[in-house]
């Protein structure tokens, strides 16, 4: 196997009981008129994830979709590829993956091609990516050399994989992924006409389609920027959420009592929803006004998931998936037996989360929510996790 940056093959590819609820109400408090109001299509386990790598939460797991409707679902030690109907495809062993760490990221190329990170522990922590057939063979090349922070493609077909504050973009051509010269960032969001915008230690920086700096923002800033259908940019970081205009002035800051930890989403209506370490689900709208706000019992380490009928789907740290309409009253939710990760929603409405027991489960609303829907939707903008803007 080809491995960029010559690293030694042992060195590669790093980087239930449950409760429905329902009822009406905005404050997160005990539900007046309990009845049914989703259900459980089906669960299908990943492996037991092995340790909570922050101390107190686990990091984010969230799986793609692929054009057939196969889930690509992250687990402790490979890839899961899932039908449907939750009956597994197939599996991809990651070969040099530490058993203290689990699978975090899936992307779904454009050709088809699946790519995940891999974590190994050779006297330290390195890490890299490994690029998969759509049959779940490994292709004849990796990334190796830190941690992966993102894995993300830009509308011109390359491929970006984040590590240790940089990122290797990688052009996909009939020899397979020749890496490029790298650029600074932790996570990326790209625009239609090639402008890059990436995360890093400096705050929020905008590239040009040549790689160059066009301007940085010395903001707070974690996760990937979410971009809105204007080119507004949105960062949220340490005590602060921030939207930034497309020449890098800012547009309006929001300051928060708590750390958001995870990307925002923004509505079709330009509405922004994101969860902070304060325990509470944010909705401002377009301007840095607030909608509402929900409190729930645990802090949100999870990027909420925008269905067409306007309802919200967020996880939560107190073990539960929160159904929240777009007027911020809970419709239902869901409790499981550990963190629930960020969902997506399938294209025949279905709504699909990981959570800390190591499971993913599929959820069928008793309301027809139409499917995903908004200017950024969800983790990773689309259900291949692209991160791509649509203007």
């Amino acid at each position: 196997m080809k491995r960029a940056f010559g690293f030694a093959a042992s060195l590669t590819l790093l980087a239930s009981s449950l409760t429905i609820l329902a009822a009406c109400h905005s404050s997160g408090t005990a539900p007046a008129s309990p009845a049914p109001a989703a259900t459980k299509k089906w669960e299908f386990s990943t492996g037991a994830l092995h340790q909570l790598p922050r101390g107190s939460f686990f990091d984010d797991q969230s799986p793609a979709i692929g054009s057939d409707g196969t889930l690509y679902v992250p687990g402790n030690s490979g890839l899961y590829a899932v039908r449907p109907d939750g009956t597994q495809k197939w599996f991809y062993r990651a070969p040099y993956q530490s058993p203290a760490f689990p699978i975090h990221f899936a992307l779904v190329d454009d050709n088809g091609n699946i790519w995940i990170d891999e974590t190994a522990e050779v006297g330290r922590l390195v890490g890299g990516a490994i690029e998969l057939n759509p049959d779940g063979t490994e292709k004849p090349f990796a990334v190796s050399r830190e941690r992966v922070s993102q894995l993300s493609e830009a509308y011109d077909g390359t491929v970006y994989v984040a590590m240790g504050g940089l990122a290797l973009p990688l052009h996909i051509n009939e020899k397979g992924a020749e890496p490029t010269a790298s650029i600074g960032g932790y996570f990326f969001s790209f625009a239609q006409d090639g402008t890059l915008y990436a995360v890093g230690s400096g705050g929020l920086v905008a590239y040009g389609h040549d790689r160059n700096t066009l301007w940085t923002q010395g903001i707070a800033a974690g996760g990937e920027p979410a971009l809105g259908s204007d080119g507004t940019i949105y960062v949220g970081g340490n005590g602060a959420f921030s939207a930034v205009n497309p020449d890098g002035t800012g547009k309006w800051s929001y300051t928060l009592t708590g750390h958001l930890v995870a990307s925002p989403a923004i509505a079709s209506d330009g509405t922004v929803y994101f969860g902070s370490d304060d325990s509470n689900l944010y909705a401002l709208d377009s301007n840095g006004g607030v909608k509402w706000k929900f409190a729930t019992a645990g802090a949100i380490k999870s990027t909420p998931a925008l269905a067409k009928n306007g309802t919200v789907y967020f996880g939560d740290t107190d073990h539960n998936l929160y159904a929240i309409g777009s007027d911020g009253k809970l419709k239902w939710k869901f409790t499981t037996g550990g963190q629930v990760f960020s969902p997506t929603i399938g294209d025949d409405g279905t709504i699909y989360f990981q959570n800390g027991e190591g499971k993913l489960f599929a959820i069928q609303d008793a309301e027809s929510n139409g499917g995903l829907d908004g200017q950024w939707p969800k983790r990773g903008a689309g259900s291949r996790n692209t991160a791509r803007g649509v203007r």
